[in-house]
């Protein structure tokens, strides 16, 4: 009866070491996944130049793009945290379309030289809601992706452009409050400092924004604050408030100056920001001859920085 106990005994303590063994190794492996993840910023959104690719399209596929997470280990591409693709490595070439927007996308970023670190992956599992092709590259720290064989999606080690970003951040203007109309507007000698356009996309962007240039506010409760100059594709001025974490993670955007043109006139914002950080916007139509039409107030909106740093509206008092 003891031998049988003893065997007993022994092989329940032999499984239950077995088990527990089994699970480290699959914490340690998941772990070791973890820690190899890499969170990439949409940097970049490009097209052969002879392609039949319109405007609208690209501006659409953008809009879907900005508001989803992309990250990567060795095994996996991971859409939002929740969407898993299996990827692997891929030696085979790719199709002449997909390797010349790469060649034309490098050459953009001056990484011709590297092509020979390229690692090309596929996608094992392509999920139909984002239209990817299942080719994937990596470079250095950048990752790209093809839609619809004709279209290439870049991004960047987000971590790499947070620290850019510490860097620019480090380098701007500061203005004090308070600020009624000032830099709006932009004009030559305001203080903004240029700032890469790969930023836009980080900030939220439109498509079609370029030329930036920024200058900063104090901090406001370990909120970092910027005044973002930008340019869109038809030369309308635009300048906005930017919201950012104390480790450069992006929060929030107000538009904050813009410029519409309409057939007698335009469409103009007039802002005010006070010394309590307290945001008043002014939408004005103002006619080109003012000897014939009123300037119209069209509506005046007011908006204060809750403790996470995100703009909120008031409501009319």
């Amino acid at each position: 009866m003891f031998k049988i106990i003893s065997r007993f005994v022994g092989l329940f303590l032999f499984c239950y070491i077995a088990i527990i063994a089994n699970t480290e190794a699959k914490n340690n492996a998941n772990d070791s996944v973890k820690d190899e993840t890499i969170e990439w910023q949409f940097i970049n959104i490009n097209y052969q130049s002879n392609s039949t690719t319109d405007f609208e399209l690209i501006d659409q596929i953008y809009r879907s793009l900005k508001k989803i997470s992309v990250k990567s280990n060795k095994y996996q591409l991971i859409f939002d945290d929740k969407y898993l693709l299996n990827i692997k490595q891929n030696k085979a070439n790719f199709a002449a379309n997909i390797q010349n927007l790469l060649h034309k996308e490098l050459k953009r970023l001056n990484l011709t030289n590297d092509q020979q670190d390229n690692q090309n992956f596929i996608i094992e599992t392509l999920p139909d809601q984002y239209s990817l092709n299942e080719s994937l590259v990596l470079n250095s720290d950048y990752l790209f992706l093809f839609y619809n064989n004709n279209i290439i999606l870049t991004y960047k080690n987000k971590q790499k452009v947070r620290n850019g970003l510490a860097n620019v951040y480090n380098q701007l203007h500061t203005v004090t409050l308070p600020l009624n109309d000032s830099y709006w507007p932009p004009e030559e000698n305001d203080g903004f400092t240029p700032i890469p356009n790969e930023f836009n996309y980080f900030f939220k962007g439109m498509l079609d924004d370029d030329y930036l240039k920024a200058i900063k506010l104090k901090e406001y409760n370990n909120i970092k604050l910027l005044l973002l100059s930008s340019y869109s594709l038809s030369g309308s001025p635009q300048l906005s408030l930017v919201s950012l974490s104390n480790e450069f993670n992006f929060i929030d955007r107000l538009e904050l100056g813009e410029h519409f043109e309409l057939e007698d006139g335009g469409v103009w914002n007039k802002f005010l920001i006070d010394k309590n950080y307290c945001i008043t916007i002014q939408k004005i139509e103002s006619p080109y001859d003012g000897s014939k039409r009123q300037t119209i107030l069209l509506n005046r909106t007011k908006y204060v920085i809750n403790e996470k740093g995100v703009f909120i509206k008031l409501k009319r008092q």
